[in-house]
């Protein structure tokens, strides 16, 4: 592609209005009024299409990916489908960390507009409804519990008292002993495992609780004295659980040998 051409395909649509400027030969950057949040305009070019020359591709040579790294990290299965939507639901593809989008030449602005939305979408994903991408917290919560744990014969959903409707998450056993798992995420999930521990203390049931949060630092002053009351162990991040636990366990039932 030359600079003719891809002039050409901008001509007679709203987006004859945004400048190109050659990086190098064959590789044009447009310069539009789309900015990111602090600023920075979103970083868009356009280059020849494998798809022929009634296509232009538009794409971002990975710096959307290198953007979003500074402040999120897409590393869980969670994320990952999060991700993925964005750019499904967007029509846009990647390769090798750039994304990238086919568009004919006839609707090239149009072409334009979806693909800064997709990268804007993409850098702002940590903005995404708290929900939303919280909940990725239990999922991958019972993904490091299956994969990380499984030596430990993990057990879903045990309810150790049969007159009390509160349980434990997981359950993992080593040389004969119960190991209770719990993730919290949020003040309620706090106080329920904090009376559900002190429950099974005053049952005197055999085990050794693990207490897993999604981020201590946001608990209650009340809840985190709570919960830190009855608690065994207590890991302040998701992180911390799959770093420390295993050795944990096995130095537990050391000491109650």
């Amino acid at each position: 592609m030359d600079i003719r051409s891809a002039r050409s395909a901008l001509q007679n649509t709203p987006a004859s209005a945004f400048e190109l400027y050659e990086r190098r030969p064959g590789y044009f950057q447009l310069i539009l009024p789309v900015y990111h949040e602090d600023g920075d305009m979103v970083d868009i070019f356009v280059v020849e299409s494998p798809r022929g020359g009634e296509y232009i591709r538009l794409c971002d040579f990975g710096m959307g990916l290198m953007r979003l790294s500074y402040t999120y990290e897409v590393n869980s299965d969670a994320r990952r489908r999060i991700f993925d939507s964005i750019i499904v639901n967007c029509g846009v593809q990647i390769d090798e960390g750039s994304l990238y989008l086919d568009t004919p030449t006839e609707r090239v602005y149009e072409g334009i507009m979806q693909f800064a939305g997709c990268v804007q979408k993409i850098c702002n994903m940590r903005y995404w409804s708290r929900e939303t991408v919280r909940s990725a917290f239990y999922e991958d919560l019972e993904n490091c519990v299956y994969t990380d744990f499984a030596r430990f014969e993990p057990q879903p959903d045990l309810f150790p008292l049969a007159d009390y409707p509160s349980g434990v998450d997981w359950t993992l056993r080593h040389d004969n002993r119960d190991f209770y798992v719990f993730g919290v995420r949020g003040n309620d999930k706090a106080k329920n495992v904090a009376i559900s521990l002190l429950e099974f203390q005053k049952a005197q049931l055999p085990f050794i609780s693990l207490v897993v949060h999604e981020d201590i630092e946001e608990l209650g002053r009340r809840e985190r004295l709570y919960i830190t009351r009855n608690a065994d162990t207590q890991y302040p991040v998701l992180r911390d659980f799959q770093e420390k636990a295993a050795s944990d366990i096995l130095r537990f039932a050391g000491t109650m040998a």
